[in-house]
């Protein structure tokens, strides 16, 4: 039984994103990079983009989404980290709220290459490429644990919180 639900468990963590039949309509070998080169190349084309939303703009007939691209894993998922290959500007017919869609939040979307804007990062111009959505995936809210949740005795020296008054090891005199 416990084989069973640990080959549950594997597998599904390398579950895709979406569902084959969708992804097997999608050019994985486009890349970000490839996007922000020549954007027009590849108009028409279906991608795979993720990133972390840095605004969201509804409009009466559409929703923009500015986002910081970010390497997609094997599950789709985009990778944390400091790199990004860029950014770009999704468009959903569908309206997208952005307290759900808010900044910071992770999405992997798959669409079709629309052409490119030319907008202003604060002053310096840049070639946005643009997607129009078909399919989006909202990634769970990442939670911060606290100190307390890496080291189960809690900001060291200080105090252990684990054990109450006169039972545990209170460093520098700490005997509450």
């Amino acid at each position: 039984m416990h084989r069973w639900l640990a080959l549950f468990f594997l597998l599904g963590g390398c579950a895709s994103a979406f569902p084959k039949e969708v992804m097997s309509t999608v050019n994985t070998a486009i890349t970000v990079e490839m996007l922000r080169t020549d954007p027009v190349a590849f108009k028409g084309q279906r991608v795979m983009v993720g990133g972390d939303i840095l605004s969201t703009q509804p409009r009466p007939d559409e929703t923009e989404i500015e986002l910081l691209a970010r390497r997609l894993g094997s599950d789709g998922a985009p990778d944390r980290g400091d790199q990004s290959p860029g950014r770009l500007l999704l468009r959903s017919a569908a309206f997208l709220d952005p307290a759900v869609y808010g900044q910071g939040r992770r999405v992997t979307v798959i669409g079709t290459v629309s052409g490119v804007e030319e907008r202003k990062v604060g002053d310096v111009p840049y070639r946005y490429p643009v997607v129009q959505v078909e399919r989006i995936r909202l990634w769970p809210k990442d939670v911060a644990l606290g100190y307390d949740y890496y080291y189960p005795w809690g900001p060291w020296p200080y105090y252990y919180p684990y054990y109450g008054p006169g039972r545990g090891f209170y460093p520098y005199g700490w005997w509450w």
